[in-house]
């Protein structure tokens, strides 16, 4: 399949650079798979190695992951849903982590101030082109637009199949920039409350410690849309209980995430 343009291209637009390397390990009480970092094929075919040798299948994945190229991200989202695993995220689960792993579980968990944080997807690929033709040569250009057209259907086409199976609404991938457009200059992904979730399809989620969930997202602001028409603004490395109005700055009331 013509995927391996979408998983150089799309690397940027779906993932931000990993603090650490990547590992990738069963917990001592064996029931759960721990992954920690940015997603590569290495730690997937680990993952899935891990899985297979367990006398005593884990019914967890512990994943923090600032996401990875999305034919990663939907690799181990398909794994994920074939094996029915729940999916905790106790610290962050961004871009492909977040668009087809968390989506894809059969229960969810999310730490208090855990990030999950959307964007990309194959719906707004059209984004990237011109940056992919940039590295073309002029006569090279008809050829390159065709094979980015070609491949991006391609992928596409697999993204639907899986939100299909798993029975999520793709716009999940895409709604931020479609409603947001505006804002979404400012941020580069955002979140949802728990309640837009549930309109998605994903559930049920559960906090830890059964507190309230609010984000606190440590390198890159977040725009959290509360409702279809309602949403606020989680400011990068803000050590505080509240949502803000994107254009004031100004608290808002917490009310308004209350599931």
């Amino acid at each position: 399949m013509g995927i391996r343009i979408i998983a150089a291209l799309l690397a940027a637009l779906l993932a931000a650079k990993a603090l650490a390397q990547t590992s990738v390990t069963l917990s001592y009480a064996g029931d759960a798979l721990v992954y920690d970092g940015e997603l590569s094929a290495a730690a997937n075919q680990r993952l899935f190695a891990l899985y297979d040798a367990a006398a005593v299948k884990p019914h967890t994945l512990v994943i923090s992951s600032s996401g990875g190229a999305f034919n990663l991200g939907l690799a181990l989202g398909e794994w994920v849903a074939q094996h029915r695993l729940r999916v905790h995220v106790p610290r962050y689960c961004n871009s492909s982590c977040a668009n087809y792993v968390f989506t894809a579980a059969s229960q969810r968990e999310l730490g208090y101030h855990a990030v999950l944080a959307f964007h990309g997807g194959m719906d707004e690929a059209h984004r990237q082109r011109d940056s992919y033709l940039a590295r073309f040569a002029p006569q090279r250009q008809a050829e390159a637009r065709q094979r980015f057209a070609t491949e991006v259907k391609e992928a596409r086409q697999r993204e639907l199949a899986f939100f299909a199976r798993i029975g999520v609404d793709p716009a999940i991938t895409s709604y931020g920039y479609q409603r947001f457009s505006r804002i979404m200059r400012q941020y580069k992904a955002w979140s949802y409350s728990l309640p837009m979730l549930r309109r998605f399809g994903v559930g049920p989620i559960t906090i830890s410690d059964n507190e309230r969930w609010l984000p606190r997202p440590a390198d890159h602001g977040l725009l959290m849309i509360v409702a279809p028409q309602r949403y606020g603004c989680l400011p990068a490395g803000r050590v505080t209980d509240l949502l803000y109005d994107c254009a004031t700055d100004q608290p808002l009331p917490l009310s308004v995430l209350i599931d």
